[in-house]
């Protein structure tokens, strides 16, 4: 464990220096802004060394009060154009994490995103990059030139009188041990605020986005009281946090005041012994603030660095999960290409993988078994069966939204295991069971999967799903807004917007998951209509339950159990299979006109 600890420790500090590394060309003028301001300040007391000789002298002072003026301006002024400088070497840093977190995050495969919280996941790319900022900006940067300045003023403070710099050293000493020691505590209580912190995200961003159903259950009150209790426990882990930083402040406070007094009593009786004179004297103790003002800033660095590491060990558990693969796999010096919309599953089969953190039952749950069938380009095809038969996982495989566990799965006449996953997705378009919409506008929604779509596109295809009266809400038209998760919007038309956005991307294969479920009876008929319609010159896969959508499909494949049980049209179906039947009659709710006469069944019952 301690060599674990110790290497990811040396992962976090390489990682640290990697972000200033990046900015190199304005780290250096930083640091070059930094040495001069050093040197500016390192001169200051040598001149008031001899200002006050001049004076015990009664000798005149020229141009030293002017010169002493200058350096004090001017150290001003470079201190304050340092400071932005390095504010916004900060920034650039956190950017640089945040946009390498989001492009990672985006591009994690779909079985990570399903294991992870939202809210977590949000937290990495917002609070734990904060944590790399506020290192940045405490003098991390800083800090190099401020070595400078502490080896200036010892070598200064040796020339004008050894013994008091071994006073002083002891202090300084008992400080750095002290600060040390507390700041190993720090990096580990850091990362449990961290995670408390994304823990706290995840809640609230739940108890949001089920605000509807928890208010409806008059819940309100306790799942309150549940996300106040992940805010109590990132308010009892920050406690524990500021409780040891805050041994930094009075540990390095009493150091640098017991060396100030011990210097100052020592230094007044060797000058009452004339083993020293008042302008060294003077001028010992102005290099000795100079010494400690950037001893302090060493130890705020080193505390910053320690909660900073914490950000960067969740920063980096996210960035070492693997993305989706999509580069294509070159066979005998050809990139697999697709070459039409037909698809071939066989012998597929699929597997789910329990979510991170469940212990108990099988560590895998089988959904799909020995899955073989064929699609014709232009073909329209329905996959029906009980819940749970895997009629949606067939889609995600489709999708690449999965790798099958078994099997081979072709589109367009290649195995799809050759082809990038990009590839395959921009012959596709997907409207899921669920019909998700983005926060944003219409126009937001309906440009997804074609940024090129004309406003003359978009409002004709609304128009042509029955949703015109979604545009007249508003004056903006298609740049209204929708509210997050498309609240502002009816299930149906939530769904129908899905639709649209789905056949202006033009795909030569379209997958439909329960795309009509939440719509009446004309919106569905207008849909299916305009689904005709634009599919006449593309593959349709289709998941559904209702038989107006079903018994219009050229091949119907039946599902159970995770495997194909019978395949054919609806009137072939409702004679060889039993449980096509049992669907028709009880989840599609026909009538028993709705029976071939020829069936057995349909004589029995007369």
């Amino acid at each position: 464990m301690k060599t674990t600890a110790n290497t990811s420790r040396r992962a976090g500090l390489t990682e640290l220096f990697r972000h200033v590394a990046v900015q190199r060309r304005l780290v250096v003028l930083i640091v070059l802004l930094s040495l001069l301001g050093s040197a500016l300040s390192l001169a200051q007391p040598l001149l008031v060394r001899e200002v006050i000789d001049r004076v015990s002298a009664s000798k005149p002072l020229e141009v030293l009060p002017w010169l002493v003026g200058g350096l004090i301006l001017v150290g001003g002024v470079l201190g304050g154009i340092r400071q932005y400088l390095i504010q916004r070497t900060a920034e650039t840093a956190i950017r640089r994490s945040r946009h390498n977190l989001i492009d990672h995050i985006l591009h994690l495969p779909v079985p990570t995103l399903d294991q992870r919280r939202v809210g977590d996941l949000v937290a990495r790319v917002t609070t734990d990059t904060t944590v790399i900022r506020n290192m940045l900006s405490q003098g991390f940067v800083e800090s190099f030139a401020g070595v400078f300045t502490i080896i200036g003023a010892l070598v200064a403070m040796l020339f004008l009188d050894p013994v008091l710099v071994i006073i002083a050293l002891g202090a300084a000493l008992v400080s750095v041990a002290a600060v040390v020691w507390v700041t190993s505590y720090i990096e580990r209580a850091s990362l449990g605020v961290q995670t408390a912190l994304g823990k706290l995200s995840s809640s609230m961003d739940r108890a949001i986005r089920a605000t509807r159903t928890v208010r409806a259950a008059n819940a309100s009150t306790r799942e309150s009281q549940r996300v106040k209790e992940d805010a109590n426990g990132v308010w009892t882990i920050g406690l524990r946090v500021a409780a040891t930083t805050a041994l930094v402040s009075p540990i390095s406070s009493i150091a640098m005041q017991v060396t100030f007094l011990a210097v100052i009593g020592v230094g007044g009786l060797r000058v009452a012994s004339g083993e020293l004179t008042v302008a060294d004297l003077v001028s010992f103790i102005l290099f000795l603030f100079l010494l400690i003002m950037p001893l302090g800033q060493l130890f705020g660095t080193v505390s910053a660095i320690g909660e900073a590491l914490g950000g960067v060990a969740r920063i980096n558990e996210i960035l070492q999960l693997p993305t989706e693969q999509d580069a294509p796999v070159v066979v005998g010096n050809v990139v697999p290409t697709i070459r039409d919309s037909s698809l071939v599953f066989r012998g597929v089969s699929f597997e789910y993988d329990h979510p991170s953190g469940e212990t108990e039952g099988p560590s895998r749950r089988s959904t799909l078994s020995d899955v073989s069938f064929q699609i014709e380009s232009r073909q329209r095809v329905a996959i029906v069966g009980p819940s749970g038969a895997g009629k949606s996982t067939i889609l995600n495989l489709i999708a690449r939204f999965y790798d099958a566990s078994d099997g081979q799965i072709l589109f367009g006449g290649t195995d799809v295991d050759q082809v990038a996953r990009s590839a395959v997705r921009a012959n596709i378009a997907y409207v899921e069971q669920d019909a998700p919409a983005v926060a944003g506008t219409l126009r937001d929604n309906l440009n997804i999967g074609n940024p090129d779509a004309s406003d003359e596109d978009m409002m004709a295809i609304l128009e042509r799903l029955n949703l015109t009266a979604v545009l007249q809400r508003s004056e903006l038209g298609l740049d209204a807004e929708v509210g997050e998760g498309a609240v502002l919007l009816s299930g149906g038309e939530r769904q129908r917007i899905a639709v649209a956005r789905a056949l202006l991307a033009n795909p030569s294969m379209l997958l439909l998951d329960e795309s009509t479920s939440n719509l009446d009876g004309v919106s569905e008929e207008k849909v299916r209509e305009l689904i005709a319609d634009v599919t006449s010159g593309c593959t349709l896969v289709i998941v559904a339950h209702r038989l107006a959508t079903v018994q219009s499909s050229d091949l119907i494949l039946v599902l159970d159990e995770g495997k194909v049980v019978a395949s054919g049209t609806h009137t072939e179906l409702m004679q060889t299979s039993p449980l096509y039947r049992e669907l028709a009659q009880n989840q599609f709710l026909t009538s028993e006109m709705a029976y071939d006469a020829t069936t057995p069944e349909h004589d029995a019952k007369r």
